[in-house]
């Protein structure tokens, strides 16, 4: 960090402290700068509204000053808190350090020091003390005043809120080690304003995370539910048979009244985990303890939450797969008759009609069961049969989220142009579906019909007086015609569907064929007849599909047994 000089050039802000440590020393620049050359003062803690003017006014008092500058934001009109004082020799300069330090200008005491280029020894940390648990009434004199005893003090500071009210703890940075040492024995423990304070070296971060934070490695003990009587002494004698204490306390309100909770710090890590394994769950005055590592609030958020991500994802994974979703149920259908529906599968959690605004059924259900085992007998046996006079749809519900994925994909599926090139046929009766096994060319729809042909296959020639074919099997199927190429039977069965009927059929066709590939065309007709949500489901479950199939040649089965069904032979 550059100091600034008597030119007219504008200095820059320093160098960061480490955490904890004061602001710029000058241990390095009393030993740097001869006498007589240009010296300058660091001043810190000012008042928003001093500037350079009020500067110069103050320090002319003790000393020429060559020039001041006080640092502002890059938009320039906003002070940053601190600024410098330029002096033509360094004894003008020691003269109004010690003259003017902790002087209150504009409601706020100013903090003064030798300015120092080189920030080696600041961000060391050597010879710098740490003191915590100060009274609130202690400020950056008191604790100077109360140091000062030890030897030359480089820098001294009470940490401080937004507001400027202590935060209990401060710094102060010693010429050399002896005089940090000195302290150190010296003041700690002692009592400071009715307060016994903690002296020791300062640590930084890293240093206080390998010595003391880890999970496994730790000398701050939190202790919590304490009773309200409880002193500082009360929490030392409690914990004193666990090994030697550097420090305890109970924290309390602005009124002084105990806040139940605080802190003991052991010298060794095994005297606080042999405390925490033998006093948490303690029961003292009808309360019981706590007993853990203290935690730092960033380190106890990010446990807090990663543990609450992983229970309520855990949870919503166990519900998911046990939730049912329903849909076209009957008007009538209320939430007691659902739970009479689906009670004999095992334990229900909850069950839920969905009713719209005026209390009225929507169709749709949930049905959530104890144990997803249940869930999974209860969508096999379910899904498909009839209640009332629909047929009930199961399926396993879905978040949001996973919905709008799932559409997503099937919008980009379908915005996809198909593979292979549509062939137009006549549209097939609704619950009605017919083979047409050979590539039927352009032929116009009253011209067209089912006819045995070696190299075609058969046509279809809509019966107008019965809607198609006139016999229906069970389950939904249709009577099928008789086998020809499989490849070409699939191509033809695709050629009369929708688009995403279509990319329902290319994706179905493989799984079929590998389970009953002499008959994978006539299969796959059979099964892109049924709802496109259950088609989906049956491409996403091997077990279900192998069901249908199954269900599929059974059907095919009796159909070739039947003497009334077409034949190749006939015209």
């Amino acid at each position: 960090m550059a100091n600034p000089s008597s030119s007219s050039s504008a200095p820059t802000e320093p160098a960061p402290p480490a955490p904890g440590a004061p602001q710029p020393d000058g241990a390095a620049a009393d030993a740097a700068q001869p006498a007589g050359t240009v010296a300058s003062l660091y001043v810190g803690d000012l008042e928003a509204s001093v500037g350079e003017e009020q500067l110069v006014a103050l320090f002319c008092q003790v000393a020429p000053v060559a020039s001041a500058h006080v640092c502002r934001d890059i938009a320039g009109d906003k002070s940053l808190g601190y600024g410098y004082v330029n002096f033509i020799s360094r004894e003008d300069a020691k003269n109004a350090m010690e003259i003017l330090n902790f002087t209150v200008v504009n409601g706020k005491p100013i903090r003064v020091m030798f300015s120092n280029r080189d920030p080696t020894v600041r961000k060391s940390g050597s010879a710098n003390v740490f003191i915590k648990n100060l009274d609130p009434s202690i400020d950056h004199k008191s604790l100077y005043d109360m140091f000062l005893s030890f030897g030359t003090i480089l820098s001294c500071k009470v940490a401080t809120d937004f507001n400027g009210q202590s935060k209990g703890y401060g710094f102060v940075q010693f010429e050399c080690e002896e005089s940090a040492s000195n302290a150190i024995k010296s003041l700690n423990g002692m009592l400071a304003n009715g307060r016994k304070i903690f002296v020791g070296l300062f640590m930084s971060r890293q240093e206080r995370e390998n010595i003391g934070g880890g999970p496994g490695n730790f000398t701050n003990v939190y202790i919590k539910n304490l009773p309200r009587e409880f002193s500082d002494d009360d929490l030392r004698n409690q914990f004193a048979p666990f090994g030697a204490i550097t420090s305890a306390i109970v924290m309390r309100d602005a009124s002084g009244a105990s806040r139940c909770f605080g802190f003991v710090n052991f010298e060794k890590p095994e005297c606080a985990a042999k405390a925490v394994a033998s006093l948490n769950g303690k029961s003292i005055n009808e309360t019981v303890l706590y007993v853990g590592r203290a935690q730092k609030k960033s380190e106890r958020q990010a446990e807090l939450k990663a543990k609450f991500e992983h229970g309520r994802n855990g949870k919503a994974e166990k519900l998911q797969a046990a939730n049912l979703y329903l849909k076209n149920l009957n008007d009538d259908i209320n939430d007691e008759h659902l739970r009479k529906l689906f009670e004999r599968f095992g334990e229900i959690d909850s069950c839920k009609v969905v009713l719209d605004s005026h209390g009225r059924s929507k169709g749709s259900g949930f049905v959530s069961f104890t144990t997803v085992e249940a869930a999974n007998q209860a969508l096999i046996q379910m899904n498909g049969t009839m209640v009332g006079k629909k047929p009930l749809y199961v399926a396993i519900a879905q978040r949001k989220e996973e919905r709008k994925a799932i559409l997503a994909a099937r919008f980009a599926r379908l915005t996809t142009p198909p593979m292979m090139a549509p062939i137009l046929v006549p549209s097939i009766n609704p619950h009605h579906f017919n083979f047409a096994h050979g590539a039927p060319g352009l032929i116009p729809p009253h011209m067209q019909m089912f006819h045995p042909n070696p190299n075609m296959g058969f046509r279809y020639l809509p019966d107008h007086r019965r809607g198609g074919f006139p016999t229906m099997m069970p389950h939904g199927f249709p009577i099928p015609m008789p086998p020809p190429i499989q490849h070409v039977a699939h191509k033809t069965v695709l050629a009369s569907l929708d688009s995403e009927q279509v990319i329902l059929g290319n994706r179905l066709f493989p799984l079929v064929e590998k389970l009953e590939p002499q008959h994978a065309g006539k299969v796959t007709g059979m099964i892109l007849e049924l709802d496109k949500t259950d088609v989906q489901k049956l491409i996403e479950s091997p077990d279900a599909l192998r069901d249908k199939v199954d269900e599929a040649m059974e059907v095919l089965r009796m159909n070739a047994s039947d003497p009334a069904a077409p034949s190749s032979s006939s015209a």
